[in-house]
């Protein structure tokens, strides 16, 4: 098995989508919105990075600029099923986070669906600890977000 971290390029678009449609439980073709969110997100982002597994897209992980001086935000971090709870998200991660602080972060934020206790163990292993500050989901069930913070 060879992993490689790099950034992301528009061919793995695809690629991409299918990693985060199975990271969430659903079939590439519903995620279809997302190919230009990714694409934006490749052009403009402080950060898009894939993890690959021998050549193939297994992840990937989006920092934004951050409205917080010096931060920057995590908006993205998807690892396709199959290849969750083998490291590949805490290596994606830690990427991610060293290239932010070269780039000059001092800080870094990410939200997390309150209530996802996978993935509040998640970023709380990697050092992340919640700030306080909540919003609202976006979802229309009224369920909020929390934010962790993570100075690097």
């Amino acid at each position: 098995m060879i992993l490689n971290i790099k950034p992301a390029v528009p061919p793995q678009i695809g690629e991409i989508i299918a990693a985060y449609a199975s990271s969430v439980g659903v079939f590439a073709e519903e995620c279809a919105d997302m190919a230009e969110f990714f694409a934006k997100s490749i052009k403009n982002s402080l950060l898009t990075a894939v993890i690959t597994c021998d050549r193939v897209v297994r992840g990937v992980v989006v920092c934004e600029k951050s409205p917080i001086p010096e931060g920057c935000e995590i908006s993205a971090v998807n690892i396709a099923e199959g290849f969750q709870r083998k490291g590949f998200g805490r290596k994606l991660l830690f990427f991610a986070l060293r290239e932010m602080r070269a780039k000059g972060c001092k800080s870094a934020f990410l939200w997390v669906k309150e209530g996802s206790a996978p993935a509040e163990r998640f970023v709380r292993k990697i050092g992340f600890v919640p700030d306080g500050k909540r919003r609202a989901s976006g979802e229309h069930n009224g369920s909020c977000e929390l934010r962790y913070r993570i100075d690097i």
